[in-house]
């Protein structure tokens, strides 16, 4: 109906031509568009890890890189003034971000929404999410910091690299880096046949894979805190079947915990009356 009473008000057959073809470019710009998303690979779905490339330390994530000068004495610093041993960070719900969402500590599975603009990643650990642009922005200059950092996406055939900046700093452990860090991502799907597949327990029979995996080779830098100029993890995931994700309460359980704690003391105060 928009498009006759448009055609119905031009007045010349010359305005009926134009609008015509503005309305063809505008079909073929959108058939373009979902065409060549249609060519790229779908990563789709919920996702857990199967291994990676650096075992050996606490939570399932790659052991952590040798810390430069400068980033030993930010970490001592740290700790020195916090005692991070007895109040771990994921205790109190409180999570690093980037990398370690990538990692889902002690086996937490993510999900992934692809867009042909957008991905969107949403971990099951502490509800963290990430969205990753493939619209074709530059990093903006007047972002803040965040966990997750900023990440802007492009694809190399069949392969989406992602670059991640504007990272908080984070000086407890697992992973520590400075706001300096820079992540690159290479994401892709391989089949399971071609890898070497081991798994997490390197104790236990290597898991079940059906179908593709997804291939998550992470390039790390940190000019303040790392010794090398580049810290490398290859990450690989499977595809859950049923799709489903948890809801994390880990907040409820400090509030209710708060709660419980004050519960008791009126108790106590109204006995002793």
């Amino acid at each position: 109906m928009i498009g006759q009473s448009a055609f119905r008000c031009s007045s010349s057959p010359a305005r009926r031509t134009a609008f015509g073809a503005s309305v063809a470019v505008a079909f073929m710009a959108v058939w373009t568009h979902a065409a060549a998303a249609a060519e790229h690979p779908d990563f789709s779905g919920v996702w857990a890890m199967v291994q990676h490339s650096r075992p050996g330390a606490p939570f399932f994530i790659p052991v952590e890189p040798p810390l430069s000068a400068k980033g030993k004495t930010l970490t001592d610093d740290f700790k020195a003034k916090y005692d991070v041993a007895h109040h771990e960070a994921n205790a109190s719900c409180v999570e690093p971000g980037m990398p370690t969402v990538m990692w889902g500590i002690g086996g937490a599975a993510m999900e992934i929404v692809q867009q042909p603009e957008r991905i969107t990643l949403l971990s099951e650990l502490a509800n963290q999410s990430r969205r990753i642009f493939l619209d074709g922005r530059h990093f903006p200059d007047d972002f803040p910091t965040q966990r997750v950092g900023y990440s802007i996406g492009h694809w190399e055939g069949d392969t989406l690299v992602i670059e991640t900046r504007l990272i908080t700093e984070w000086y407890a452990p697992r992973w520590p880096h400075s706001d300096k860090m820079r992540i690159v991502e290479r994401w892709s799907l391989r089949d399971p046949k071609d890898l070497d597949i081991v798994g997490l327990r390197r104790d236990r029979p290597p898991p079940k894979i059906e179908g593709q995996v997804l291939v998550n080779e992470m390039t790390m830098s940190d000019p303040v805190m790392y010794v090398n100029p580049k810290e490398v993890v290859t990450v690989i995931y499977r595809r859950l079947k049923d799709g489903v994700m948890f809801e994390d309460n880990c907040s409820e359980g400090i509030w209710m915990e708060a709660l419980e704690k004050e519960a008791k003391a009126k108790a106590a105060e109204q006995a002793a009356k």
